[in-house]
């Protein structure tokens, strides 16, 4: 039988010690590239996460193609100190996250006007149906009904 999954946790942890050697270049880009999410995520303390979930997204995006790069490429230390001393590098990392930090501030704004657009356009089409209304049955039916009035 199997206890409460104590020692799940000591297992994990020894797994991830033991890749530690293997996975260090990665962990050196993932870190340095990642900055801006970590920022996002101390910044953002609403309870949807938001601007974490649109800057990580879009800095994973411009992280990825160097970890990829290591990955199939030469994955050591000094190839992980190559890239991060690349500005062309940091520039594509750090910018897509401003990419989306831009996202996040500019969707916003861009949704209110979007809906104020389309609850003016619902107005307008039920103010139609009210005037046809009026027409075809006359005046009362634009009056609202009153508590006095119990049917």
């Amino acid at each position: 039988m199997r206890s409460g999954g104590g020692g799940r946790p000591w297992g994990l942890l020894a797994a991830a010690l033991l890749m530690v050697p293997f996975a260090l270049p990665s962990a050196m880009v993932v870190a340095v590239g990642m900055l801006p999410t970590a920022v996002a995520a101390l910044a953002d303390r609403s309870t949807t996460r938001n601007a974490a979930l649109c800057v990580g997204g879009l800095n994973l995006a411009g992280t990825m193609p160097y970890l990829l790069a290591m990955w199939f490429g030469e994955h050591t230390v000094a190839a992980a100190m190559r890239l991060l001393g690349d500005v062309f590098v940091l520039m594509v990392m750090y910018g897509s996250a401003g990419m989306g930090w831009l996202l996040y501030l500019s969707t916003p704004p861009v949704m209110d006007t979007v809906l104020q657009a389309l609850t003016q356009q619902k107005i307008l089409a039920l103010r139609g149906r009210q005037n046809r209304l009026v027409e075809e049955w006359g005046e009362p039916v634009r009056e609202l009904p009153t508590a006095d009035d119990d049917g």
